[in-house]
């Protein structure tokens, strides 16, 4: 170590409090200053600046985490992280010069100035800057008080994506965002936070991406050069600066070393992967039957009735109303004999009620949160007054573990936890309420934004304890970072206009980017009145989305697909279908994100991270349905619409015509469709239709194989779709590739202890030479092939009955399915190599 940079640390602890006092006294903002001393640990660096202490530990070779603070440590304690996430011996070098110690991985380089101030650049291998400190006074690590800001220099044509349920654009350079879990009922205005805090973005610029996780749970404000072209910033209300900075080659590469650190979303059982039927609300119990049965008549697919909270006593937990619902098991037994599950909301207010068991055994068992002087905090979540269970406590989350057994003996096993942001009057809590902290103490400045994350893990961990072997499903409004681990997300209450079908996919995908996965939006929008139109719109789309639940308030109109007449219904039964027969495909996709992160509603971002266009208004919205089929939304005012499809070679999806990629054009869009293509050497992989997951598909999996000039390789993955069992094995997995340089189609030998529900394979190859007639197999076996028109998705299916008989073959004649080369072959376990 450099001696012209060392003294003693009694001495540096002295000068720390000196500039500490003075700072409070006078509420000056401070930098941390220069790096005054420090010593090379296991996995990085601790030191002592002027004003604070700091620490660089390294994670992995991709991972680098920075804390700085002017009190003390920044706590190790993390309800956010995984229990995976914690510094690897891995090898990294260290050295110094007078000014700078250089921490050099085998993928990134952190440059720490010591003096005029400290200062982190982040670099790659060849000593480009990825991200860096700004210079200068009043810039880099500084306090005000207990607020603390990091500022980073923008680079030139920096862009901003993630950051979890903010709106605005895709892109969010220019603006700034409060993170600060709200109950902002009608939502629009990007300037308020939001249900979810998710502090964590991916930076784009030059060709490189890099992602900043910052870890702390205070009231936070990033700054994306909102008000200023040279800087953006983190500014946090409390706890120090702690930040997490991952490198890599590409976007998704970002979000799985994110995922590593705070968690993967667990496989969720593949009900939930259904269509969900909500409202505010179905009762008395003979509604929910018919709704139920009037699904079934209809033929609409659907796997999920969800109860909102009338369906509880005075809207308290564990406390069902017996006049709406006289015998919950007997309905919920009734709804299972038609393939339904049922989820139910809870909020997390106990209500002040002498007759509530659960208010007088709370306050015996010690587990509401608290003033200081050990009165339990007590507001309103309308129209009950209440008190609070405090999820930071063992013994708060081990009893609403217990008490949430009420569910699984009512046969519901599907849990929503609703209102947790708190959402008490304008969801402020008290900044001197006390919080357990799992026995480290901390007040509501720094617990609230944990508060839906930690009630959605008790709830996840009651599910689990109770629910007889079956996977949990848990949704949540309210989150953190983390939050995938125990729950899905929806996107809070938002309004039935055009706007809000756009803004919904977007926040999926921000989502996505920002590691949670099953996540959607209430299609038909929440609040106020949906039209037809809309409403068919939202229906075609949203069954794109990872959670596809129909939702609408009380006293507005009815929102089942049956609501809006005859054109309504015929269409969303058509798109309804498709997703059941997709459901291989995306359950696949689904175990994709388990594995890595990766989201199944992807951004373009992901993939064309580079690409300007994508970043476009008219083209923003475009998402990706897992890796294969690009989504086009449609708003009712669009009756043409622009598209843009990125680099590479494209499908369209209803006709296989061909389109080069970097392709701007305009396509009608009548009422019964969207616009969907398909990525060149794409793999997906379809059933027969279905009403309910409950029900067994036909034998037979379809594989369709479209035609490119990229290797692709697609992970086909099946299990009972209900227990634990994967864990131990119990799954059928195999890879199917699709290699254009060799000409092989591959499917693997298979991996797992169970067989495939399908015994036979149909593959259908699209775009492939019209004169090829036969396949041979690795045995040398001939197959032949056959020509066949496949329409997987036809929204005009069921308007035949309704249009005019000449208007409907007027439509009919419009849409020309393409010929494709069909083959057929057992589902065996062994590999099988075929070539063309």
């Amino acid at each position: 170590m450099n001696k012209r940079f060392s003294i003693t640390i009694k001495s540096a602890i002295g000068c720390l409090l000196f500039f500490i006092i003075i700072n409070r006294i006078f509420g000056q903002a401070e930098d941390i200053g220069r790096l005054v001393s420090y010593n090379k640990t296991a996995t990085g660096i601790e030191g002592i600046a002027e004003t604070g202490s700091i620490s660089i530990k390294v994670y992995n070779q991709n991972i680098i985490r920075v804390t700085a603070s002017a009190l003390c440590k920044v706590r190790d304690f993390s309800y956010s992280l995984s229990e995976d996430a914690i510094p690897v011996d891995e090898a990294f070098s260290l050295t110094e010069t007078d000014k700078i110690i250089k921490i050099e991985t085998q993928a990134l380089i952190a440059e720490i100035e010591k003096l005029p101030l400290f200062r982190v650049t982040f670099k790659n291998k060849k000593g480009t800057v990825i991200n860096e400190d700004m210079p200068g006074a009043g810039f880099s690590t500084g306090y005000s008080g207990n607020r603390t800001t990091i500022y980073k220099k923008l680079q030139p044509g920096e862009r901003f994506v993630g950051l979890g349920e903010v709106l605005g654009n895709l892109d969010k350079r220019g603006m700034g965002y409060t993170l600060n879990n709200t109950d902002t009922y009608k939502y629009g205005d990007p300037r308020l936070p939001m249900y979810v805090s998710i502090p964590f973005f991916i930076g784009i610029h030059n060709h490189e991406v890099y992602g900043i996780f910052s870890h702390n749970t205070y009231k936070s404000f990033f700054n994306f050069g909102l008000s200023t072209p040279d800087f953006s910033s983190i500014t946090t209300e409390g706890g120090g600066i702690d930040y997490f900075f991952i490198y890599d080659t590409t976007v998704a590469k970002v979000i799985e070393h994110y995922t590593f650190l705070t968690g993967r979303m667990p496989l969720p059982p593949l009900w939930s992967l259904g269509y969900h039927q909500s409202r505010c609300s179905y009762f008395p119990d003979d509604n929910v039957r018919m709704i139920a049965e009037t699904l079934r008549r209809k033929k609409l697919p659907a796997d999920c009735i969800v109860l909102d909270a009338d369906y509880l006593q005075d809207y308290e937990p564990f406390r069902i109303n017996k006049d709406r619902f006289p015998d919950m098991p007997a309905l919920t037994a009734n709804l299972a004999d038609l393939g339904f599950e049922v989820t139910a909301s809870v909020n997390p207010g106990i209500k002040l009620d002498s007759t509530y068991f659960a208010h007088k055994d709370g306050l015996e068992k010690d587990v509401f949160i608290k003033f200081p002087d050990g009165r339990p905090y007590t507001a309103e979540i309308a129209p009950s007054m209440n008190n609070y269970v405090d999820f930071t406590k063992p013994s708060g989350r081990e009893w609403w573990i217990i008490n949430m057994k009420f569910l699984p003996e009512n046969g519901i096993y599907g849990t929503w936890n609703d209102m947790n942001e708190p959402a008490v009057g304008g969801s402020y809590l008290p900044d001197n309420l006390i919080f357990d902290f799992d026995g480290d103490s901390a007040n509501a400045l720094e617990a609230k934004n944990l508060y839906g994350m930690l009630m959605a893990r008790s709830s996840y961990e009651a599910a689990l304890k109770h629910g007889v072997g079956r996977r949990p499903f848990v949704l949540s409004r309210s989150g953190f970072a983390g939050i995938q681990r125990y729950a899905a997300v929806w996107t809070g209450d938002n309004t039935a206009r055009d706007e809000f079908l756009l803004n919904g996919v977007l926040l999926n995908t921000q989502m996505g980017l920002s590691g949670v996965a099953f996540v959607g939006d209430d299609i038909g929008g929440y609040i106020g009145t949906t039209n037809k139109e809309l409403f068919i719109r939202w229906m075609q789309t949203g069954l794109f989305s990872p959670y596809a639940r129909n939702h609408k308030e009380a006293f507005s109109n009815a929102n089942e697909p049956w609501s809006y007449g005859e054109e309504a219904e015929a269409i969303s039964r058509s798109f309804l279908e498709f997703r059941y027969q997709l459901l291989p495909y995306l359950y696949s996709e689904f175990y994709e994100t388990a594995k890595t992160g990766i989201p199944v509603a992807r951004s373009l971002c992901i993939d064309y991270p580079f690409n300007d266009k994508i970043y476009l208004s008219p083209y923003q919205y475009q998402f990706l349905c897992g890796e294969a089929l690009i989504v086009i939304p449609v708003t009712p005012q669009e009756k043409i619409k622009s598209i843009f499809l990125p680099q590479g070679n494209w499908y369209n999806f209803y006709n296989d015509t061909e389109i080069q990629g970097e392709a701007e054009f305009q396509e009608e869009v009548p009422i019964y469709k969207i616009p969907l293509f398909v990525k060149e050497s794409s793999i997906i992989t379809l059933q027969s239709i279905i009403q309910t997951t409950k029900e067994k598909p036909s034998d037979t999996l379809f594989v369709h194989i479209y035609n490119g000039n990229i290797k692709n390789t697609f992970t086909y993955y099946e299990d009972d779709g209900y227990s634990l069992g994967y864990k131990t094995g119990e799954y059928f997995k195999r890879e199917i590739l699709f290699d254009p340089i060799t000409h092989v189609i591959q499917f693997s030998k298979a991996e797992g202890n169970i067989p495939s529900k399908f015994t036979i394979l149909k593959v259908v190859l699209h775009g492939f030479d019209k004169a090829l007639r036969k396949l041979v197999t690795d045995n040398s076996k001939t197959i032949l092939l056959q020509d066949e028109s496949n329409t997987m998705l036809d929204g005009l299916k069921y308007l035949k009955e309704i249009y005019d008989p000449t208007w409907y073959n007027t439509l009919k004649s419009k849409e020309t399915a393409g010929k494709q080369k069909v083959f057929v072959i057992e589902n065996s376990s062994a590999e099988l190599n075929i070539r063309w």
